[in-house]
This record gives structure tokens, C-alpha cells and sequence, in this order.
């Protein structure tokens, strides 16, 4: 979800002073306060990111490529040019953050998957797996630059899994200048989808907006570099606006370590800089403020998930996510979640080859209550 612009200068090394959205937040000033992210651990789900460039050296990264995919220049451009916003050590929001990168195909952009990615309904190598396979190897924040196949039932139950174990999802809303909630996984309960604005604060037009909008970040101009050419591309989009606000967010867990995850979901609506602090669905809750919320304790604010019931209704409801800590969801739909075990009363999943999850029969806490 980025727009590429044309190339702006040749092969030096990109620095902090190229990039928009580090002088507008003052990112300097939250460093020499020894706010980096350090001790955090964040997921991206991108295309691959390449490692060798000059910006990343010495960030500390783990590539994960789940299947065989034959990735395009582009797409591993825009994951390397999103890791790069997140960690980069030069420019980076959160460049002391641990950065787990997960591959995705993103066909639209030419990356070709081959059958392993696919091989049963049980193993697809799509959202809501790569999402659990970041909860399970131990993510705090997820960034996810991306457009969504956001009906899926599967992906509900990821997004319940994240809700419930304290995991921050953030989402790009989109650049096609229009609603898109169907299209981003902004649509879910919890998720903090992001819209992009202007180093004149102002909405971009290129940017998405819908329901599922939370906060709005700048979008460019960044610099990319080009891993054909290895010039400079100059870019706009929510691709970048969703990592800077997942990199503040990390910049947040690391200043306030005993907030919980909600009580920083409330921290960032809470600080968010619309006048009326209202929501609408071009900026949510308002642009984010990294000063307010490096600066605001969140303890102050219950633990509660302002974001469990999005404009007009969203889903997984209140009720779905304690389905799923009770162990009563289909397992037939969860997959590749290490901490799921089935608890419900149905025999057939016992020997259902689509059910991956332990199965303990009648075991949920529902059935026990008073």
C-alpha cells in the first residue's frame, strides 16, 4: 500500500534527514531520551526483506519465508522499505526493537507462490497464519502494510487470539482515495488501522478512510531504496504510515512497561489530535502524537480495549473472543496457533484431519461457571 514516485538520487545511503516523518516527530529528541524500542519484539508481514542494504546494517532481524514464493523486485522493496521505517538504526521509529519479518505473497505485485504455500485448506500460507506464527514466535507489535482478504473467518479468530493475548495489530487503511474496509484488516475488532496525512497535517487525498480507521500518521515523502537500481525511490502511502505508528507504539511499551496493551490502545485515542478529540473516518481518533504518549502515563486508564467495537460494529465481538479463550471455537478454523486447544463438546473433531489443535472434550471454563 505504497505509491511509488520517480527515483530521486543514486546510491548513498539513505539517512534520517531524507525522511519526512522523522524531523515531523521530532524522532531525534525521543532517542537522545533513550526511547528506541529496546527490549520490544515486532512482527511485519511484507514482502521480503532484503537485509544486505546499507540502512539496516546492524538491526537486529530475523527473516521468516514460510513457503517457496519467487518474489518481485517490488515487493521486496516495499518490505524493505517498511522494515527500514520500523528499525533501520539510521532512521528507524523503533531502531533498538527486535524485528521479526514474515514473508507474504503479494501476487497484484508479481511474486509467484508455489503449491506449498497453498497445499490444504488447513496449511494456506495467507494472513491469518502468518499472524499466529508471529504471536507464537512471541510478538508484542504487528505491523501489517498490506491489503487484506479481510472476510475470512480465519482471520477473525487470529485477530481474537491478538485481543486477548495483548498483541497490537496495526494496518494500513489503503491508497485508493476511498472506503476501504473491506480491503484492509483494519476492519476488525481491535486492529489500529491507519489512514495517512500531510507534513502539512492535512488528510492526503490518496489515502483510504472507513470504519476501521484509529489514527492517521504521515505518509511521505520517504525514500525507498530501489533494489534494482539501487537509487532512491521517493514514496507515499499507509505503508508508511502504518509503521511509523507501529514504531511509536513499540517506542510506548518500552517507556511504560507495566501498561498493559489496552491501556495503550487508550493512550493512543486518548492523545490522538483531532480538536474535539471525537472519532471520524478519514483520521479516527485524530493524527497520532508520539510526544503526548511518550509524555502521558496510561495507567491512569482502565484496561479495557477501546477498540473492541469499532464504528457501526465490528467483529470478533466481546462475546467471540471469550468463545475463543474458552476453547469453543471450531478448531477447523484456527490455524497454526501454538496456545489454542479445543474445548468444546463436538466428538467429530476428534477425528477431524482439518483440526490441528489439541482437543480436550468438555473441558472449557464455560461449562464450569457459576
Amino acid at each position: 500500500m505504497s505509491i511509488p514516485a520517480a527515483p530521486a538520487h543514486a546510491a548513498d545511503t539513505i539517512t534520517a534527514a531524507d525522511q519526512s516523518y522523522f524531523s515531523y516527530y521530532g524522532l531525534d529528541r525521543a532517542r537522545a531520551k533513550g526511547y528506541t524500542g529496546k527490549g520490544v519484539t515486532i512482527a511485519m508481514i511484507d514482502g521480503r526483506v532484503d537485509t544486505s542494504v546499507p540502512e539496516l546494517a546492524g538491526a537486529n532481524i530475523t527473516v521468516t519465508i514460510p513457503c517457496t514464493i519467487t518474489t518481485s523486485s517490488k515487493s521486496k522493496q516495499h518490505g524493505t522499505g517498511v522494515a527500514s521505517i520500523l528499525v533501520a538504526p539510521g532512521y528507524g521509529v523503533a531502531p533498538d526493537a527486535t524485528l521479526l519479518a514474515y514473508q507474504l505473497s503479494f501476487g497484484k505485485n508479481g511474486d509467484v507462490a508455489a503449491n506449498d504455500c497453498a497445499d490444504s485448506a488447513a496449511t494456506r500460507i495467507t494472513e491469518d497464519w502468518l499472524l499466529n506464527q508471529a504471536m507464537n514466535d512471541g510478538a508484542q507489535v504487528i505491523n501489517y502494510s498490506a491489503s487484506s482478504v479481510a472476510g475470512a473467518n480465519r482471520v477473525k479468530w487470529a485477530v481474537a487470539r491478538s485481543i486477548s493475548s495483548g498483541v497490537i495489530v496495526v494496518a494500513s487503511a489503503g491508497n485508493d482515495g476511498n472506503d476501504n474496509d473491506v480491503e484492509s484488516l483494519s476492519k476488525w475488532s481491535g486492529v489500529v488501522g491507519v489512514s495517512a496525512i500531510g507534513a502539512d497535517d492535512n488528510r492526503q487525498d490518496y489515502s483510504s478512510w472507513g470504519q476501521g480507521v484509529v489514527t492517521a500518521s504521515i505518509g511521505g515523502p520517504v525514500l525507498f531504496r530501489n533494489l534494482d537500481t539501487a537509487a532512491h525511490d521517493e514514496t507515499y502511502g499507509t505503508s508508511v504510515s502504518a509503521p511509523v505508528v507501529t514504531g511509536v507504539l513499540a517506542l510506548a511499551k518500552q517507556r511504560w512497561p507495566e501498561a498493559t496493551s489496552n491501556q495503550l490502545l487508550q493512550l493512543l485515542v486518548k492523545t490522538g489530535l483531532n480538536p474535539d478529540h471525537g472519532w471520524n473516518q478519514y483520521t479516527g481518533f485524530g493524527a497520532i502524537d508520539p510526544g503526548a504518549i511518550l509524555n502521558t502515563d496510561p495507567s491512569q486508564f482502565p484496561d479495557e480495549n477501546p477498540l473492541m467495537e469499532k464504528q457501526g460494529g465490528s467483529s470478533p465481538t466481546p462475546e467471540e473472543v471469550q468463545q475463543y479463550v474458552d476453547g469453543v471455537v471450531d478448531p477447523t478454523d484456527i490455524v497454526n496457533d501454538n496456545s489454542y486447544t479445543y474445548r468444546g463438546l463436538d466428538e467429530s473433531k476428534l477425528k477431524d484431519g482439518l483440526n490441528t489443535s489439541p482437543t480436550h472434550l468438555g473441558t472449557s471454563p464455560r461449562y464450569h461457571r457459576k
